[in-house]
């Protein structure tokens, strides 16, 4: 219902103010014009510090989170797309950035626009079109508001060309090599105190690990999922090799985890810490299961770590792009005592793993350097060629 009434008031809104646009205004947005994240995070971030010729304004229809960010970078920078004030400023710009859905809903909204798609990471499972759980109506509502609109929808590599052309089903041309603005943040130096300074009485330590789980729909995500665990032992082995594992799941899911934790196993508070990308390159292992985050973490060639403990009844609800062995370049304990042995491989500097990395990380990530300068020098070049 809150879709049907944006595409209704969009399209009475751009019959009073005539779709007068300008290319030097930008929007950028994200989850429901509610979320200050993904790609479009970064890339706004970009343009306020680097591209001063350019007005840009992000939507956020949360009154306090708005109220914040406004506080933090400027009141001038933040707007919502439900008042009369708001909707006119974003019909009026030339350029849209969004990292999931659109800041308004209408048909050819995009005609006299540039909006980019940045989306909100590597697709190894379906996304849009290429869903499962998508029914015909559903799609052609998805193709008509959403891909029918988009100027150009971004990814990392060539190899996801036809993967992002048949999930948004639009042509080869549509989609750019571009890269991730939210991976730029990888190749900035970053010391450990931004994570210590977040929690008291940080025990001595030699190495930390981020261990990211994919949130599941209907079922509980099992944190380590052995039938042997035992958190004594789990305590006493990361005592002994001086090792943190910080826990970064579902807020929904946090509860969930307390009796994992303690003194060497910490939840990431995503009051703490708003974006996990701010603190990804700090880590030394990474483990997850099905995010594409470790697609990011590939590009600071560390050591990962698979616990897809649920793969067959996961991946057959979900639906894969790829074969998931194929592209999970590192160790899949089955329990406790091999989970152990393939972090003290790691911890003795046995790689095993390194030159499978590099390959899977050629092959999904060709962009290595920061990607956000070059991202808004093409939507310029791209705004002079329309122009003449």
């Amino acid at each position: 219902m809150e879709k049907i009434i944006n595409l209704i008031k969009t399209q009475v809104c751009r019959i009073i103010y005539n779709d007068d646009i300008d290319n030097n205004v930008w929007i950028f947005s994200s989850t429901d014009n509610k979320k200050f994240n993904y790609n479009s995070k970064y890339i706004f971030e970009y343009v306020i510090k680097y591209e001063k010729n350019i007005t840009p304004y992000y939507i956020i229809n949360d009154d306090d989170e708005r109220c914040r960010l406004q506080k933090k970078y400027g009141f001038n920078y933040f707007i919502d797309s439900k008042s009369k004030d708001g909707i006119k400023k974003i019909l009026s710009a030339g350029v849209w950035f969004t990292s999931a859905g659109l800041p308004l809903y209408g048909f050819d909204i995009g005609k006299k626009r540039t909006i980019v798609n940045l989306w909100h990471g590597v697709p190894l499972k379906r996304i849009a079109l290429m869903e499962n759980k998508y029914g015909f109506l559903k799609k052609l509502y998805f193709k008509k508001i959403f891909s029918d609109n988009y100027s150009y929808i971004l990814t990392t590599s060539n190899y996801l060309l036809s993967t992002m052309r048949d999930s948004f089903r639009v042509t080869d041309e549509k989609i750019k090599v571009w890269g991730q603005p939210r991976n730029d943040v990888l190749f900035k130096r970053k010391d450990n105190k931004e994570i210590e300074k977040l929690y008291d009485n940080m025990p001595d330590y030699n190495k930390i690990i981020l261990y990211a789980p994919t949130h599941r729909d209907k079922e509980i995500t099992k944190i380590f999922p052995f039938h042997d665990y035992d958190k004594k032992e789990m305590e006493d082995f990361l005592e002994e090799h001086k090792i943190i594992i910080f826990i970064r799941t579902h807020i929904l899911e946090q509860a969930n985890i307390s009796n994992y934790l303690g003194n060497r196993i910490k939840v990431i508070d995503e009051y703490k810490i708003e974006d996990i990308m701010e603190v990804l390159n700090l880590f030394d292992i990474l483990i997850t299961d099905y995010s594409s985050i470790y697609i990011d973490y590939l590009l600071l060639n560390k050591p990962i770590i698979f616990l897809p403990y649920d793969k067959i009844e996961y991946l057959n609800k979900r639906g894969m792009n790829f074969d998931y062995d194929d592209i999970t370049p590192g160790y899949k304990p089955n329990n406790m005592k091999e989970f152990f042995a393939a972090i003290s491989t790691i911890l003795k500097g046995k790689d095993e793993f390194q030159e499978n990395r590099s390959i899977i990380n050629d092959l999904f990530n060709e962009v290595k350097t920061p990607c956000s300068s070059n991202i808004c020098l093409n939507i310029k070049k791209h705004i002079n060629e329309k122009q003449n």
